[in-house]
């Protein structure tokens, strides 16, 4: 029983949202204590350094009595008969045409020897009287001590009212404290509540809910991450579908060779076609295109994962689309398309893989020409471009345009996924596998370039991708 109550306990004190809303609490008790105390404190000294301030100057109306005492004492060497003397100081006889200064004169032991209240008399004067007396010295040594007040009355509780004046300090602090902890515990739960609702939805998210969302409309920072952790469960949701797809999709484009080749060889064994080249020819065919299938999916997974080795080495574009010109000319020319090229005047050369750019330059070039028409026309181009804000280095820009039929925009973000294709009933004869435009991507990318598409239905297609120049 004792061990599941301590286990409750140490969970409820690991649980995020207490640690995070009483972490914040204690953050605002230790920010409201050191102001409290700072202001207790620079209260305390402000008024000690006013005690000290008046009792080594006291005012000009004080000096004679200051300077007549010590005139006094110097002269007779005690206090004795003192009061006929401060009878005759201002202030030091009541008369009811002027005003009548209260004071107390005390000896250097303390013990009070003439007074306003002739009943103070004989008294010894406490600490705090006797730090804001006013200090009689005679050759540098303390002789007496002199209170007084100009005000009518003797105030002898003048520490009284320092203390007083810092209790005031101390109970407007705790005041404010005290505001402040309720504000602070409203903002922590505030605050806090859109962690609780992360951590949740996070939890959710490792037991494989990835449709769950939290709300973003919280200010600065949180709002940020709340639509970061969206757009990111967003992210896993989709790679989710991706994966689940393309393993359909995998499926689906072995199952159709799979199917002729085992048709093809049951075929043959049991007798009902002959071995001839005729019935053998096409189980070649299928194989051929289970081993390209293989080898897309070989290199799509190796791009991915940043393990492609790339044979990197001065390329002039030049020289790469004049090739691909002359090679993918009697396609163009089987279809009846124009295959244009256009070059910039001054193309710098560039460092990367000779190969995998003609790769992803055939696979561009083979989608625009089964896509464009009789009569369209296909254009390859290339232009430099300067370094660009962001930290782009320059590079050489190249385009394959077409007067095809277009891409509907609602299939352009996913253009470059795998096994995307726009012929929605999957059919070989509307394309390839649907890893040409993905594998492109991925060569531009290990590259250091971006590819993009720009398209209007009806009217055309233009791929575009960067290579940089180092």
């Amino acid at each position: 029983m004792g061990n599941r109550v301590h286990e409750k306990i140490a969970s409820m004190f690991t649980g995020l949202h207490f640690r995070f809303f009483w972490q914040l609490i204690v953050a605002f008790v230790a920010v409201i204590l050191l102001a409290g105390g700072g202001i207790f404190w620079a209260g305390h000294s402000a008024l000690r350094q006013v005690e000290t301030f008046a009792h080594d100057n006291p005012p000009t109306m004080m000096w004679p009595w200051v300077e007549s005492l010590a005139g006094y004492y110097e002269e007779h060497g005690r206090w004795v008969g003192v009061d006929k003397l401060i009878a005759t100081l201002p202030g030091g006889e009541f008369d009811e045409q002027d005003w009548h200064m209260e004071y107390v004169l005390a000896a250097s032991d303390g013990v009070i020897v003439a007074s306003s209240d002739g009943e103070q008399i004989g008294r010894s004067l406490h600490y705090g009287e006797k730090r804001v007396s006013f200090l009689i010295v005679v050759d540098g040594q303390t002789v007496g001590y002199l209170l007084l007040s100009p005000y009518g009355r003797f105030r002898e509780d003048f520490q009284f009212i320092l203390g007083s004046t810092l209790q005031r300090f101390l109970l407007i602090g705790l005041g404010i404290g005290v505001v402040a902890l309720i504000t602070g515990g409203a903002l922590s739960r505030v605050i806090s509540r859109p962690v609780v609702k992360l951590t949740e939805a996070t939890r959710a998210v490792t037991r494989g809910d990835l449709g769950v969302r939290v709300r973003g409309q919280y200010p600065g920072e949180l709002g940020e991450l709340a639509t970061s952790f969206n757009q990111m469960t967003e992210g896993l949701a989709r790679a989710d579908n991706l994966r689940r797809n393309m393993t359909a999709d995998v499926a689906h484009e072995l199952r159709t060779p799979l199917s002729v080749i085992r048709g093809k060889i049951e075929g043959v064994l049991d007798g009902v076609y002959p071995a001839t080249p005729e019935h053998l020819e096409p189980i070649l065919e299928e194989t051929k295109l289970l081993t390209h299938l293989v080898e897309d999916l070989r290199l799509l997974a190796l791009a991915e994962a940043g393990q492609l080795n790339l044979e990197k080495q001065p390329l002039d574009v030049g020289d790469l689309l004049r090739d691909a010109q002359v090679n993918f000319g009697p396609q163009a020319d089987d279809r009846g398309v124009t295959l244009a090229l256009d070059l910039s005047a001054e193309l710098l050369l560039v460092v990367a893989d000779r190969r995998r750019i003609a790769q992803v330059l055939g696979n561009l070039l083979t989608n625009a020409l089964r896509h464009t028409p009789q009569g369209g026309c296909v254009t390859l181009s290339a232009l430099s471009y300067p370094p660009l804000p962001g930290g782009d280095k320059g590079g050489v820009a190249i385009s394959v345009s077409d007067t095809g039929t277009g891409i509907p925009s609602g299939d352009l973000p996913y253009i470059f996924e795998r096994f995307w294709r726009g012929d929605k009933s999957r059919s070989r004869g509307g394309g390839g596998s649907g890893l040409g435009l993905a594998i492109a991507k991925q060569l531009v990318e290990v590259h250091g370039g971006s590819i993009a598409v720009e398209s209007t239905p009806g009217e055309g297609s233009t791929f575009r991708f960067t290579l940089p120049w180092v």
